[in-house]
């Protein structure tokens, strides 16, 4: 029988050496496979990290202030004008959220993972989606007296930095009112915030007093739209 070089260096298909230069190449395939695994995994990660989901809200808010999204969108996530809209509820899926940090439009400046890491990014939005103001447990929305909470928002001097409506004072307080982000997430941060707002413990303002103040927020109108006001319109 004529052989061509490649059967004489492989032998024939039916000779021994064939079968042991088979099992050694499908050995080498297999223990390559093994050796990218890691890599392949790594780079599908990378590519839609949705592996950052169950992240610490309480770590996401020191995040928050540290990393400087608070520079541009509040302490609060409630937005900036002129600087960063708001971004609580999260506009986006966590892997969007993710990708828009990295590749940022507009004058948003990029975030390496350098800089911050997916992990971190995934605890920024579990404190993103703790400030959503559509809760609906009892806990998130407690039953407060919107007068006495007026009463309240005056003496204990939260309109000397927010405004009087809660509207936000320029280089002191972010806008609190309307549409406030929730109840819990007010009594958190009064009790726990960053910036340069000071610590209200228990003693100084009661739960129940943050539930009155809460309500005052929630009853402030929204401002009538500029397409109906007569001055605007024309």
């Amino acid at each position: 029988m004529k052989m061509n070089f490649w059967d004489g260096y492989r032998g024939s298909a039916d000779s021994p050496r064939h079968a042991t230069g088979s099992l050694r190449w499908l050995t080498m395939a297999f223990g390559a496979a093994i050796l990218l695994l890691p890599i392949v995994i790594a780079a599908a990660t990378a590519k839609n990290p949705t592996s950052a989901q169950g992240g610490s809200a309480d770590g996401g808010k020191q995040l928050f202030a540290s990393v400087g999204c608070a520079g541009c969108h509040g302490n609060l996530a409630q937005g900036m004008n002129g600087l960063g809209p708001q971004i609580t509820p999260p506009p986006f899926a966590i892997a969007d959220f993710i990708s828009f940090v990295r590749h940022p439009a507009g004058t948003m400046i990029a975030f390496s993972t350098d800089k911050v890491s997916d992990a971190q990014l995934g605890d920024i939005f579990a404190y993103l989606q703790s400030l959503s103001p559509n809760s609906t447990s009892a806990a998130a929305n407690p039953t407060g007296n919107a007068d006495n909470g007026k009463r309240l928002f005056m003496r204990d001097g939260c309109y000397e930095c927010h405004g009087m409506l809660g509207q936000g004072g320029n280089g002191y307080g972010p806008r609190i009112a309307p549409d406030p982000i929730s109840a819990s997430s007010i009594m958190n941060y009064i009790r726990k915030p960053t910036g340069n707002m000071p610590p209200y413990t228990a003693k100084i303002v009661s739960d129940q007093d943050v539930a009155d103040i809460y309500a005052y927020l929630k009853s402030m109108p929204r401002p009538t739209d500029i397409k109906n006001i007569p001055t605007f319109s024309k």
